[in-house]
């Protein structure tokens, strides 16, 4: 039942992506956005000044993607780093925390549907699991990828790697 209600997740947001309007999305400011946002939550987040960066997206979908991912940081991390840079035609965000991090038995799960590291959490820490599920969907769908690793000594970094705009990509 629950491998039904992820599949149905999923396929929501795949049907989301499909629909929304691949755009020119300045990927700097959609980052800046997020951060004021968490900000005015109470998230603590450090945005230290981005370069411009464009990707083509669908901007609310990238927004969720992105939401997720710091909001992960932020929330299980004790606060979030976000950095933007360019290498090889790409556009990449690293979401950088100084928390546990993910044991590394569990670290090839975390894209997994209702995927936990602590099912303690579940009780303070509100969420069913499919952020980072729903997250490399969006990214995927966009050309890109997301990878997760541990950092030594500790802290976990989130990174999103996307395919800049094109000059001839419309606005």
């Amino acid at each position: 039942e629950l491998d039904m209600i992820a599949d149905s997740a999923i396929r929501l947001v795949r049907e989301e992506v499909s629909r929304e309007g691949h755009e020119v999305v300045r990927l700097d400011e959609l980052v800046r956005d997020i951060v004021e946002e968490l900000d005015g939550l109470g998230c603590k987040v450090v945005l230290p000044p981005l370069r411009a960066l464009s990707v083509t997206a669908g901007p609310l979908a990238l927004k969720r993607a992105l939401r997720n991912l710091i909001i992960n940081a932020a929330t299980h991390g004790g606060g979030a780093a976000v950095e933007l840079a360019d290498a090889n035609g790409a556009a990449v965000v690293r979401i950088v925390d100084e928390g546990p991090g993910i044991p590394g038995d569990l670290i090839g799960q975390v894209f997994e549907p209702f995927f936990r590291v602590d099912p303690a959490r579940r009780k303070s820490v509100p969420g069913a699991g499919l952020g980072l599920a729903i997250a490399r969907e969006i990214v995927e769908r966009f050309g890109g990828a997301l990878a997760i690793a541990n950092r030594d000594p500790r802290g976990l970094v989130q990174t999103v790697t996307l395919p800049l705009a094109r000059t001839d990509d419309a606005i």
